[in-house]
C-alpha cells in the first residue's frame, strides 16, 4: 500500500545510551530533480482525484448516481473498473519506485551519521493548518534533530524524525521519557503502552461495556460506532505496521556491530555539565517539582549553550544503498 511504501522509505534513527549516541540518517541530495515526493500533498491530490473519478464514472455506468442509461457499454465498464480497482494503485506504487530510482541516478544518496547525545536537538512546533474558511485547527510536532557541527545553530539536512503531539506539554513529556532512558536506563521510564493494538483494542471494547452497563446505557450503540469507524480493522492495521513495516524502514543488519550492548566498563560517560545539570533536575523532582513546572532547564540553573563555535563533521559510514 501506498503508506507503507512512505513508512518503509522513512529514515531510520536509533539510540544507544551505552554508547550515548544517536544513529542519524542524512539525505545528501544530487543533481535537482524535477519529481514531486510521493509524500507531497500535491501527488495525493492527484491520486484521490483519478480513484474518485474513475470510481464515479465506473458507478454512473453500471446505471447508480441517478444515470439514465448505461452509456459506457460492457467494454467500457469493464476497462474504467480496471483502471479503478488495478491500473491506478499500480501506478501509484510504480511512482514510488521510478522516483528512488531517478534519485540515485541523480547522485543523492545516504549515510549514517553518529551524534554525540548531549549534542541532539529537540524542537517543538506549532503547526495551523489554514483552508479557504479560515484556520482550520492547531496541532504539535516534537522534532529530535542532529545539528550541523560545522554550522552552530543550523541542523543537517534531510535528517531527524518527527511525531504528531496533541500538545506542548505532550511533546515536553515525550522528551523526557527519551532523556530519562539515555541517562537513566530503560527502569527510569514506563514499559511500552500497547495501545492501539488488536489487544489494547479487546480491553477497551470490555471496559467500555463494563462503563455502559454500569450506566445502564445499552452497549450496542458504541459497538456499531467502533464498527462503523473501522475500529477492528485500525487497531489490527496500526500493528501490523508495527511489527512488519516499520521494521523495514532499516535494511536488514543495519548497524548490527554499533547497535550491540558493551561492557559496563566501556560505557561512556556524561559530560560533567551534564551530569550537574542532572543532579538539579533530579533534586527538583525529589521536591515535588514536576518536568512541566521546571520551565527552561539551562536558563534556571544557569547554563547555557549559547555562542557554541563550529566542531569537526561527526563521524559517519555509508548507508545501505537498496533502502531507498
Amino acid at each position: 500500500m501506498l503508506p507503507d511504501l512512505a513508512i518503509r522509505s522513512t529514515a531510520p534513527v536509533r539510540f544507544h545510551r551505552q554508547r550515548r549516541e544517536v544513529a542519524f540518517v542524512v539525505k545528501h541530495p544530487g543533481r535537482r530533480v524535477f519529481l514531486p515526493a510521493p509524500s507531497a500533498d500535491l501527488m495525493y491530490g492527484l491520486w484521490f482525484a483519478l480513484f474518485s473519478t474513475s470510481g464515479a464514472v465506473a458507478l454512473v455506468g453500471l446505471g447508480f448516481l441517478g444515470a439514465e442509461e448505461k452509456f459506457l457499454g460492457p467494454t467500457g465498464i469493464k476497462w474504467v473498473a480496471m483502471f479503478h480497482l488495478a491500473i491506478l494503485p499500480v501506478l501509484a506504487i510504480g511512482y514510488v519506485f521510478i522516483y528512488r530510482w531517478v534519485h540515485r541516478l541523480a547522485g543523492w544518496r545516504k549515510e549514517t551519521v553518529f551524534v554525540p547525545w548531549e549534542d541532539v536537538v529537540a524542537v517543538a512546533t506549532r503547526n495551523m493548518a489554514v483552508t479557504v474558511g479560515g484556520p482550520a485547527g492547531i496541532g504539535w510536532e516534537l522534532h529530535i534533530l542532529p545539528p550541523d557541527p560545522e554550522r552552530p545553530g543550523y541542523s543537517l539536512a534531510g535528517a531527524g524524525i518527527s511525531a504528531n503531539v496533541t500538545s506542548l506539554q505532550m511533546a515536553m513529556m515525550q522528551w523526557e521519557l527519551i532523556r530519562r532512558y539515555m541517562e537513566e536506563g530503560p527502569d527510569a521510564v514506563p514499559e511500552r503502552a500497547d495501545d492501539y493494538s488488536v489487544a489494547w483494542y479487546k480491553d477497551e471494547m470490555a471496559r467500555q461495556r463494563r462503563r455502559y452497563e454500569r450506566e445502564g446505557k445499552p452497549f450496542w450503540h458504541y459497538r456499531l460506532k467502533c464498527w462503523m469507524e473501522l475500529g477492528y480493522f485500525a487497531s489490527w492495521y496500526t500493528e501490523y505496521r508495527v511489527n512488519h513495516v516499520l521494521p523495514k524502514a532499516a535494511p536488514e543488519g543495519w548497524l548490527a556491530e554499533w547497535s550491540q550492548p558493551l561492557p559496563e566498563a566501556e560505557w561512556a560517560k556524561p559530560s560533567e555539565e551534564l551530569t550537574d545539570l542532572s543532579r538539579q533536575v533530579e533534586a527538583a523532582y525529589e521536591r515535588g517539582e514536576t518536568f512541566l513546572d521546571l520551565g527552561p532547564v539551562e536558563e534556571r540553573f544557569g547554563q547555557s549553550g549559547a555562542g557554541e563555535a563550529p566542531k569537526p563533521a561527526y563521524r559517519s559510514v555509508p548507508f545501505a544503498a537498496h533502502s531507498g
